[in-house]
């Protein structure tokens, strides 16, 4: 098991209960611009909670067990906490009532909400500072993710605010970041011990198969993806 300080473990797992918390105020926020009654309005902030909490649980209970650290076997036990958010973000993507029902959210809190990687980056460095992740993980090698982050306030403002930029700026941005996004995460991948390795510098990457940061790829990266595609669909749907 990796030891983690426990001011950075603190200091992500409130990283990650914002997030939650914000998705599901965001739920409830949409009801109430949608006009929908309250027994409708508190089912789909149920929902919205359950999902996340048991999501969050399974894939902790996951970790604990130490199934994922088995780097041996082929495919990755990886997938067992990556691939169930994705088929989820796509039924999200391609559901109508639910771009419907976040509809009503300013495209500038879309975009202004991934600033949230600002603090994903520096407990990211923290970690290697620590030794706990290698260096191309960081913002001082490989990791341009905190790009995104500091840039998301300023592409929300300027585009959906002052309106200065054009929102092909935003769509353009919106690209770039999902790219930025890939590339984090195939330098992540490849610093594991699997036998498909590619960055051979210590220490490799084993934190996301433990306990929290199992909620780095199964929970935070999609929460910046599903963004990303939400903000892309409405700037097209717009033209």
């Amino acid at each position: 098991m990796v030891y983690i300080p426990i001011h950075v473990s603190s200091l992500f797992i409130a990283l990650v209960f914002a997030i939650a918390f914000i998705i599901v105020i965001s739920v409830h926020v949409c009801g109430l611009r949608l006009q929908l009654d309250f027994e409708e309005r508190r089912r789909n902030m149920l929902v919205s909670i359950l999902i996340i909490f048991v999501w969050l649980a399974f894939t902790n209970i996951i970790a604990m067990s130490g199934l994922l650290t088995d780097f041996t076997q082929m495919p990755p036990k990886l997938l067992l906490i990556t691939l169930p958010p994705l088929v989820f973000i796509l039924i999200l993507f391609l559901s109508k009532p639910f771009h419907e029902l976040f509809e009503s959210i300013g495209h500038f809190w879309i975009i202004y909400a991934q600033s949230f990687r600002i603090l994903m980056e520096f407990i990211l460095w923290l970690l290697y500072r620590y030794h706990v992740i290698p260096v191309q993980m960081t913002f001082e090698g490989r990791n341009f993710d905190i790009l995104i982050g500091l840039s998301a306030p300023f592409v929300a403002y300027f585009c959906f605010i002052k309106k200065s930029w054009s929102e092909k700026v935003a769509l353009l941005w919106n690209i770039v970041g999902l790219l930025v996004l890939a590339n984090i995460v195939v330098v992540a991948v490849l610093s594991t011990p699997y036998p498909f390795r590619y960055f051979m510098n210590e220490p490799a990457n084993t934190i996301v198969f433990n306990f929290p940061f199992v909620w780095l790829p199964s929970f935070v990266v999609p929460f910046a993806l599903l963004l990303h595609l939400i903000s892309m669909r409405r700037l097209v749907a717009k033209k």
